[in-house]
């Protein structure tokens, strides 16, 4: 045999057609729409892929799909009681709330979702893998209807793909979630959130209502991008009549927002709907007792055809389109990349449900293609979910092989090779073209996958066709496998030996991963060390790289440890895997402990008693009671500064001794005084430490103490030092700061402390209660008066000076009042004041300057002397009005100022009166203040110039454009704009633009700046007059110059003119409309009243111009009916219409005379008619006709007139030849003679004249044909 492996893209795709015509006639056959495209308002794409689900609901059963809640099906026998719960094959339906179709209703069934109850819910499940290698394409048809609530109808219809390695058994929350998402009921928190489909991967919302749109009722629970309505509940819902996709998720987190048919993505609403038609359809009723043929009539036009597409990875992509059924076709509304990755099989499903408001929802002529043409025998191969938590050895592993017919020919001979697993079972040997089956075989993990960490293997199906063999391409599944978590602790004593009570050791705990899972928030405890800290926190799969780690943590020896003479201390290590906490087994360790020890005994060596002011020994023994060294010996003692020791170093059983000395102070009698302590008695307390040789810990005594009385000896005193805080020089108007520092010198508590100074008052202090040794500051201020230097000019003292003297008082315990040494401080002050001021002027504006020019000065204002200055103010010979910032200026301080002078004609004349040129302005300033004794000082004076532009030089340029070079026809109308500029240094005003051909020029603005532009505009419309001019000229091609300038006043009101602009277009004649017509008699005479004369009548356009509404009016004939109506220039069309003669055209008309006899007598007798009007035997009928048509601007053309003449001969025997009764013999004569004579003349000549008279109409009407 001969293999083969091929894809089905040529022969399926025939295949594929003709499953679309069958598939047509199936829909047709049921009353419906056909399955192919319908419509052409968005490009569709070709069906080309492989058939994999087709079911149309039309018939009484659907055995592929499974039905949950209010879904069945109407074409099968009604069901007598309510559905029952949970999952079931789908039947019949019991009879439903709204206009549902009527059952038993087979072939033209559908599958009903729900009725328009409320609060129904249906869905149906195709629980069978379908291939996603090469995308997929589903198209329905849906129905909502119906609703009993009219106003808000609800909720809408789902379409939801699963990942196919799971199971489909039940759907999503319904509601707003319509079956796919997850949903918390009423948004209530204490609900619980009912989980969506399971593995959902895309969920597309035809939602009428519009909560589908929103995340409210936890709907995308855990995503990082929400719906752009939030959270938050919204009535009514901001998303009706909307399609709505959402992604992957899986229990209560996931199912996204992915996207909508809005055009509004921000948060802030509201959030319209784009789509260009009505999800829900008009149908509100079904005609009373309507057969299932007249109900499928009547809801075709609530039906709508949906189209969803994904495309092959790597880069799928989701469209969805819908055909309204409106005439307008199919519609293509979203187009959003799919979620990656792409699982290798899908499930699907539908889902509706209603509530608090309903619509009837029904589904019908499900077709399910691959997006591009699968290979003729394709497989799909896929892990059975969901695994076991930890695959290990003996681990069982189900596999699924989804094998699909694509070719035009049934597969014998099936089978499924994978090396790995070995035997697979498919329920069925041969394939059907078109058919999926799906085989399974289980896998046992083996030592090799742990150690591997991965299951890889790879399947092809393969069987026989035609006698050939064909094989599906290769398809591979990698399963990770993971070693069960583990980990371990290896603990260790850092510090070494020997070790004592109070020395810190350190602990290394080594974490190592043991399993084939990551370890995150690896921690240790131990039940003696706390804090212990680890380089790193998370592990990777033991033998990769970062399988382990170092922590670290110390524990301080107690006494309780020495007392036990060793300590033990467990550690655990643990981590978390996948959610669960794994724990290392315990590791611990062990370390002998000593302990140090050291006493103190205290004593007073001095003999009493002691007062205030005496030294008092002490003696401290020290010994060291434990078992190992001590170093450094110290002693500390509560009062005694200094103590010190024979010997800093004890070993165990050793002693020394310690000296130290305390002298008793006031403060020590105050505090007996405060607490009432009598006798006084002072005791002091001491605590000897060291250092452990071993360890290097602290070790301390414990605490001893000793007392000692003190006799009482008060002695109140106090001390003040006073300083000037301020800095010089000082004049009058100065504040002088002084500070007071006062200490209470004496051994007793004083209170109700002041500070009196002869100079100075209202001093305060930041305490008025000091212990002994206690200091405080006062502070106070003395301002420099006059009167201060009247004193210096009586006296005569020079320099001036102020001194002034203070002293402290307070009172003791026994409110004695206890007064300070005074103390003085002196100042120098300036007796002479000398005020000053500077002014610093510049020019802030930027030149040039003319008349008009507004020039703002600045002037910087310093007070220069030792006083201070207030009125401050600045004068300028030509600034009225200057302004400054402050008016008071202490010494050194400065102020800024502004002033503005406008040039005028004045400045300029005085310039040419002087000859001065370039022209300048100079205005000079001064500053002037008061000092505090009342003398106005002023500053010297600063000047500025300028330069003023003494000849105005207004200038303006025009640039003037045509909107197009042209050509323009005759009566085009040409728009020109001009852009004006100001190129002088004078504004202008008045503006205005000259044009030699263009009148009523408008302008944006008519005053401008120097250096500014204004763009005016202007329309000429080309005349006849133009195109005259150049055929007298000569000009070819013919063009039109016109110039322009411009033109505005100075502010002197000089008018000024620019230099001229022009432009220059090309011009054409109009197009020229122009008819011809040529009338034609097609109908040969001879013709007698009642003949019918057929007319032809050529129409040509002869003009330049395309006409329409061709039309031939005739005087004579009605309903001319022309070939063609429009005619291109030089086309032409043939138009005939239908004359019939009558009567009158013999009565009136040119009478064709016969040649009179020999004798001179008319050949025959002249008759009239009715009218009264002469009627002969033959005459000549003229019509005329003309063309008319109407040329592209709507005008009407008409053409010359045209004519054909004819020649009407009257009908039957002359009466002049008739007998006249009773008169033989003149019958006779008559008859003889006239015989005779018409043989002579009559008969032959005139016969002869008659042929040559027949003859010239016949040229007559050649002529006129021809013509």
């Amino acid at each position: 045999m001969q293999r083969r492996y091929r894809s089905s893209s040529s022969g399926w795709r025939a295949r594929a057609s003709r499953l679309a015509t069958a598939a047509l006639a199936l829909v047709v056959s049921a009353g419906v729409t056909a399955l192919g495209p319908v419509g052409t308002a968005s490009a569709q794409p070709t069906a080309v892929g492989s058939p994999l689900v087709s079911e149309t609901f039309t018939e009484a059963t659907a055995p592929e799909f499974t039905g949950l809640g209010d879904a069945c099906l109407t074409g099968a026998p009604p069901t007598t009681g309510p559905l029952p719960p949970g999952d079931h094959p789908l039947g019949g339906c019991p009879p439903g709330v709204g206009p549902v179709p009527p059952s038993n209703g087979a072939p033209h069934g559908y599958l009903r979702l729900t009725d328009a109850t409320n609060d129904s819910e249906g869905a149906a499940l195709y629980n069978h893998p379908v291939p996603a290698n090469e995308g997929l394409n589903v198209t329905f048809d849906q129905w909502q209807y119906g609703s009993t609530t009219p106003a808000t109808p609800a909720d809408g219809i789902s379409f939801f793909l699963v990942n196919g390695d799971t199971s489909l058994t039940r759907p999503g929350a319904f509601g707003g979630s319509l079956g796919y998402a997850q949903k918390r009921d009423s948004d209530i928190a204490t609900n619980p959130i009912l989980p969506g489909v399971d593995n959902g991967y895309l969920g597309v919302g035809l939602d009428v209502l519009g909560n589908y749109f929103g995340d409210w009722e936890q709907r995308g629970h855990g995503c990082a991008v929400r719906s752009p309505a939030g959270t938050s509940f919204h009535v009514p819902a901001p998303g009706p009549d909307m399609v709505t996709l959402r992604g992957p998720g899986n229990g209560i987190d996931g199912y996204c927002f992915m996207t909508a048919t809005t055009n509004n993505f921000t948060t802030t609403g509201p959030w319209p709907s784009t789509l260009p038609g009505q999800l829900q359809g008009p149908t509100t009723s079904l005609p009373p007792g309507a057969t299932p043929a007249e109900a499928e009539a009547a809801l075709e036009v609530s039906r709508r055809r949906v189209h969803v597409q994904i495309t092959p990875a790597p880069n799928p992509v989701v469209n969805v389109w819908i055909d309204f059924n409106d005439g307008t076709g199919s519609h293509q509304v979203l187009s959003t990349p799919a979620p990656t990755p792409v699982p290798p099989t899908y499930k699907f499903g539908f889902a509706a449900s209603t509530g608090l408001f309903t619509d009837v929802h029904l589904i019908r002529n499900v077709v399910v293609t691959s997006d591009e043409p699968l290979p003729e025998l394709n497989l799909v191969k896929q892990v059975v979910k969901p695994l076991p938590g930890d695959l290990t050895v003996g681990s069982r592993v189900p596999y699924e092989f989804v094998v699909t017919n694509s070719g035009e020919t049934r597969i014998d001979n099936l089978a499924v090779n994978d090396p790995k697993i070995g035997p697979v079972n498919c329920p069925t040997t041969s394939l059907a073209s078109g058919q999926t089956v799906t085989c399974t075989a289980t896998y046992t993990v083996t030592a090799a996958d742990v150690a591997a960490g991965r299951i890889a293997n790879t399947a092809i199906a393969t069987g026989t066709s035609d006698g050939e063999t064909v094989e599906s391409p290769p398809s591979s599944e990698t399963v990770p496998v993971e070693q069960p978590p583990g980990i371990d602790v290896e603990k260790r004593v850092e510090t070494p030996g020997p070790y004592s009570v109070g020395q810190r050791v350190t602990y290394t705990y080594t974490v190592r991963n043991i399993g084939g899972t990551q370890l995150t928030g690896v921690q240790v405890r131990d039940d003696h060390v706390t804090g212990i800290t680890c380089e790193s926190t998370t592990l990777a799969p033991v033998g990769e790289p970062g399988d382990s780690t170092t922590c670290t943590g110390t524990y301080t020896l107690t006494a309780a440890d020495g007392t036990a003479g060793s300590v033990t201390n467990i550690a655990t290590a643990t981590g978390t895997s996948d959610g669960r906490t794994i724990t290392s087994p315990e590791a611990q360790a062990t370390i002998p402990v000593g302990a140090p020890h050291l006493t103190l005994t205290k004593r007073v060596a001095s003999p009493g008693p002691f007062q205030v002011g005496d030294t008092v020994d002490y003696t401290y023994t020290l010994t060291d009671t434990g078992t190992t060294t001590l170093n450094r010996i110290v002693v500390q003692d509560d009062r005694v500064a200094d103590v010190s020791c024979q010997m800093t170093t004890l070993t165990p059983g050793a002693s020394t001794t310690c000296t130290g000395q305390y002298t008793i102070t006031r403060a020590d009698l105050d505090a007996c005084e405060e607490t009432g302590m009598d006798p006084c008695e002072i005791t002091n307390i001491a605590q000897a430490g060291g250092i452990d040789a071993v360890t290097g810990n602290d070790v301390t005594s414990e605490r001893d103490q000793a007392t000692v009385q003190v006799r009482a000896d008060q002695r109140a005193d106090l001390t003040l030092v006073k300083r000037v805080t301020s800095t010089g020089p000082f004049t009058v108007g100065s504040r002088v700061e002084y500070t007071y520092s006062v200490t209470n010198t004496g051994n007793v508590a004083l209170h109700d402390l002041t500070v009196q100074d002869d100079r100075v008052t209202g001093i305060t202090c930041q305490a008025t209660t000091l212990a002994p040794g206690q200091s405080t500051t006062c502070t106070g201020t003395h301002t420099v008066t006059q009167a201060d230097l009247d004193r210096c000019r009586q006296a005569g003292t020079t320099p001036c000076t102020i001194t002034n003297t203070a002293s402290a008082t307070a009172e003791d315990p026994n409110d004695i009042r206890v007064v300070s040494e005074p103390d003085t401080e002196t100042i120098v002050v300036n007796v002479v004041p000398r005020p000053s001021l500077s002014v610093e002027k510049v020019v802030a504006s930027t030149g040039p300057f003319t008349v008009g020019s507004q020039v703002v000065y600045s002037y910087r204002v310093t007070n220069t002397g030792n006083v201070p200055l207030h009125s401050v103010a600045v004068n300028d010979n030509k600034v009225a009005n200057v302004t400054c910032q402050a008016v008071s200026l202490a010494p050194g301080e400065s102020t800024d100022c502004t002033g503005d002078y406008t040039v005028t004609q004045a400045d300029l004349d005085r310039c040419r009166q002087t000859g001065t040129n370039p022209c300048t302005i100079t205005n000079t300033a001064t500053a002037t203040g008061t000092d505090p004794e009342g003398t106005e000082a002023t500053s010297p004076p600063d000047s500025e110039t300028i330069t003023v532009n003494e000849q105005p030089r207004p200038h303006l340029t025009i640039r003037k454009e045509a909107e197009s070079p042209g050509p323009f026809p005759v009566g085009s109308r040409v728009r020109y704009t001009y852009t004006a500029t100001n190129t002088g240094n004078v504004p202008l005003h008045d503006l205005t633009v000259q044009d030699d051909k263009v009148t009523g020029i408008t302008c944006q603005a008519t005053t401008l700046a120097p250096g500014q532009s204004t763009t005016c505009t202007g329309t000429y419309t080309v005349t006849q007059a133009d195109l005259d001019r150049c055929r007298q000229t000569g000009t070819n091609p013919c063009t039109i110059t016109n110039t322009a300038t411009d033109s505005g006043r100075d502010p002197n009101g000089n008018l000024f003119t620019s230099e001229s602009d022009s432009a220059t277009i090309t011009v054409v004649e109009r197009a020229q409309s122009h008819l011809t017509i040529r009338k034609h008699v097609l109908s040969k005479g001879p013709f007698t009243t009642g003949s019918k004369v057929r007319y032809s009548y050529t129409v040509t356009n002869t003009g330049d111009t395309t006409l329409h509404d061709v039309a031939v009016d005739d005087d004579k004939v009605t309903n001319v009916t022309c070939q063609a109506t429009t005619l291109a220039p030089g086309q032409s069309t043939t138009c005939t219409g239908t004359y019939t003669v009558t009567r009158t055209d013999l009565c009136g008309c040119e009478t064709v005379k016969k040649a009179p006899t020999s004798d001179h007598r008319p050949s025959r007798t002249t008759r009239r008619g009715d009218s009264g009007k002469p009627c002969g035997t033959r005459c000549k009928v003229t019509n005329v006709a003309v063309a008319t048509a109407l040329d592209p601007q709507g005008d009407r053309v008409t053409s010359q007139p045209d004519s054909a003449t004819i020649t009407v001969h009257k009908k039957g025997p002359r009466r002049d030849h008739q007998h006249a009764p009773g008169r033989k013999h003149d019958h006779g004569r008559k008859h003889g003679h006239g015989h005779g004579r018409h043989h002579r003349h009559g008969h032959g000549h005139e016969h002869g004249r008659d042929h040559r008279r027949g003859l010239d109409l016949g040229q007559a009407q050649g002529k006129h044909m021809a013509a």
